[in-house]
């Protein structure tokens, strides 16, 4: 029965939510305004904000950031390495698919080696938003101990 059924951990709504205004401080500090998401291993909405003024269809690119940095479990600053090995195919094709953003500012969150969740910002640059997205990460690092 054991190779039926698997045990996964995900977010806490508590953890979401410290880990929300680290991203939000990150911003004012940066004098932007962005849509943060947070979702659980399997793509689900644990928390989410939208900062006044941020672009609002700003919401809609920081989820898809969020479901593909916890799709395929990587950074989605990662992909344009990533594309860059793949065939015609793939890199033209991948990014026409829906829920799906290739470009800076979704990171997935681990702990203990497994995939908790992930988050998503848009609203800044590319390079905020990344920016936003990594302190998200490094005081999920903070908080657990777990890199």
């Amino acid at each position: 029965m054991n190779n039926l059924v698997r045990e996964t951990h995900s977010l806490t709504l508590a953890l979401a939510m410290e880990l929300l205004h680290v991203a939000l401080k990150e911003a004012e500090s940066e004098r932007v305004q962005i849509s943060i998401v947070l979702v659980g291993p399997a793509g689900e909405v644990i928390h989410l904000a939208h900062m006044d003024g941020a672009p609002f269809l700003s919401r809609e690119v920081a989820l898809n950031k969020a479901l593909t940095a916890a799709s395929f479990k990587a950074s989605t600053s990662s992909w344009k390495t990533r594309l860059a090995a793949c065939s015609d195919a793939v890199r033209q094709g991948l990014p026409l698919q829906p829920n799906i953003a290739l470009f800076g500012g979704g990171e997935p969150l681990f702990y203990k080696g497994q995939l908790i969740g992930a988050v998503g910002i848009s609203g800044a640059s590319e390079r905020i938003d990344e920016c936003c997205a990594k302190a998200v990460v490094a005081r999920l690092t903070d908080l657990t101990g777990q890199a």
